[in-house]
């Protein structure tokens, strides 16, 4: 095991140095008012605001988390995230320009932008809360649980009496800088945050590479690992048990066993993709996407910044993630590997074995300040998301509405310090990042349709939400009552389905919105889609190149991540360059066509 040394010391000490002075200098600027202390003034370029999300989307949890399903189910398991790709790409073509225009600090507030009367009073504030005490504060306990994960291992604890230290130190060093600086400090310190983690990850495969006997002897040694483990692609289960040696395939109830499927291999990956990959909770875009483009200069640098952030977030960072994942299997037995409460192998945790047995001093200092740089990175953009929800969609808007700027601050400055201390006591109670993932999916499952319907069918209401995320919560619910007899992410695509036909007849059931309101909202953001009482004559269509923006989007994330993944592998990789391209070539034709100027 590698011991802390004078320089891994001194690396740490950096960063955080760097963090707390960034919270200092910029603290006076943010506290001048909630669009400076949320929104940075809406004044981001496109690079640093898709960093920013970039560097939020990674915590100490995620490395952790590849790693476990790379171990455990092979490399296709990623499409549990990678097929969000198929929603996501509508960001950068339409949805980020679509969110700046509006020029909301929440997503929350969308709700009386869109919809009139009393429901949509109720439900912005509903989902203020909601979404700043339930949905972020399951973020931040399952990046509170992945960093007591890393730092057992890498200060070789030898019980669990230390985690509270470990939680709250955390808490503090993020808090710190969050409660002084605002939006402002979280973006400077994700931009510096970014670089360092990749850093760190490559140097982390590097290592892993030398250990198996350098690049091409670490590629020949993936080839001889099972093809489950390899594959881009899941496989039908029957053939994932004969290359995995005998692996049982999920257990399932009689009565949802002739549904099996759809459970598992490649019945799971068009699940990923085809329901899951665009309704879900980040649909239109999710809260800490809409902060960070409702922060930019203006719709080109909100698009902008949502192309980066998924060329990035796809393409670029997981690579040398997986590379280690899969060097682990190799130097990491499942022997040596800690126990979960449950007995069984902690999988998640040889990702940070890797770090403590293969990385140099100094090297490995600057890991541990990658690590920890990411970890406050999505602590604070947490903090500050959920503090905005509360302030901006529940305090100023039903509890004080004509305060002074500056006592809104300070309001939402302490509303960090109550949502840390519950994520906290959440992460004590916790075991498994996985679990808690796939938890907060389910929960908004059902509202993903209605996300979208509310941006492309001018006759969904406030009633179309309510009957999304009061159906999709109710049935999670039950299914957790009842043992959950349908496993993940049959589960999914069931709730949805179940949400979907709901809300459908309630929405056609309920009296659409005020159309004064509607017209109003038309003429400031011009969606697409079945807008036509409300569209005029002259305005010219964006269906098509709107539909030829979604494919090209796809083709280059997609493009770029497997081919990417091609030369990470020693794969022949001409193909999936080739579809980037393509991709790129079409989607540059389509970027001014779908979002026309005013």
């Amino acid at each position: 095991m590698t011991l802390f040394t004078t320089l891994d010391w001194l690396a740490i000490g950096l960063y955080l140095a760097f963090a707390l002075g960034i919270g200092t200098y910029l603290a006076k600027r943010a506290g001048q008012s909630t669009e400076e202390f949320y929104l940075a003034g809406r004044t981001l370029p496109w690079w640093m605001a898709g960093t920013s999300l970039v560097a939020t989307s990674f915590a100490a949890d995620t490395p952790l988390v590849v790693t476990g399903w790379v171990r455990s189910a092979g490399i296709s398991q990623n499409w549990l995230w990678w097929g969000m790709a198929v929603g996501g790409v509508l960001s950068f073509v339409v949805l980020a320009g679509w969110w700046r225009r509006l020029e909301v600090t929440t997503d929350a507030e969308f709700i009386e932008r869109r919809y009139s009367g009393k429901p949509a009073r109720f439900l912005r504030g509903f989902y203020g809360a909601y979404h700043a005490l339930i949905t972020n504060t399951i973020v931040l306990t399952w990046v509170l649980l992945a960093m007591v994960k890393v730092v057992r291992v890498v200060l070789q604890l030898p019980d669990t009496s230390w985690d509270i230290w470990i939680v709250g130190t955390g808490l503090v060093l993020a808090l710190t800088y969050s409660f002084m600086s605002g939006l402002w400090g979280v973006v400077v310190t994700d931009f510096f945050q970014f670089f360092l983690a990749l850093f760190g990850a490559l140097a982390l495969a590097w290592a892993a590479s030398d250990a198996l006997g350098g690049l091409a002897a670490a590629q020949e040694n993936f080839r001889s690992l099972s093809q489950a483990t390899t594959s881009f692609y899941p496989m039908s289960e029957s053939a994932k048990v004969a290359h995995l040696g005998g692996a049982t395939p999920a257990v399932m109830t009689p009565v949802w066993s002739h549904l099996a499927w759809w459970s598992q291999g490649f019945g799971a990956f068009l699940i990923f993709i085809g329901v899951q990959g665009w309704l879900n909770k980040n649909a239109d875009g999710g809260g800490a996407g809409v902060q960070r483009y409702s922060s930019c200069k203006n719709e080109s640098h909100a698009r902008g910044a949502a192309l980066w952030f998924h060329i990035a977030h796809y393409a670029i960072r997981p690579w040398p993630w997986i590379f280690v994942a899969l060097a682990s299997l190799t130097l990491i037995p499942e022997s040596s590997l800690p126990l979960l409460d449950n007995g069984l192998p902690d999988h998640e945790a040889a990702y940070p074995m890797m770090m403590a047995q293969y990385l140099g001093p100094g090297i490995f200092g600057l890991m541990c300040a990658s690590f920890l740089a990411a970890f406050m990175s999505t602590l604070d953009t947490h903090f500050n998301l959920a503090s905005a929800y509360l302030v901006n969609d529940c305090y100023r808007r039903f509890v004080k509405p004509n305060a002074k700027p500056r006592h809104y601050v300070q309001v939402g400055r302490f509303a960090e310090i109550l949502i840390g201390g519950a994520a906290a006591m959440m992460a004590l109670q916790a075991d498994s990042i996985s679990g808690l993932f796939t938890l907060s999916l389910s929960l908004l499952a059902g509202l993903g349709p209605a996300l979208l319907l509310r941006w492309f069918w001018w006759r969904a209401n406030t009633y179309t939400e309510i009957a999304g995320l009061a159906t999709s919560t109710s049935a999670t619910a039950i299914m957790a009552a009842m043992g959950n007899p349908v496993p993940y992410p049959l589960s999914y695509a069931l709730i949805v389905g179940i949400a979907l036909t709901v809300m459908l007849v309630v929405t056609l059931l309920t009296p659409p919105t005020d159309r004064a309101l509607l017209q109003r909202f038309y003429d400031r953001v011009r969606p697409a889609g079945f807008w036509g009482p409300f569209r005029s004559k002259e305005a010219p269509s964006t269906t098509i190149p709107l539909l030829v923006g979604w494919a090209a989007g796809l083709a280059l994330i997609y493009g770029l991540m497997l081919g990417i993944g091609d030369l990470t592998l020693g794969n022949e990789s001409t193909f999936h360059f080739c579809l980037a391209v393509l991709g790129a070539i079409l989607l540059k034709w389509a970027w001014p066509r779908a979002l026309p100027p005013l």
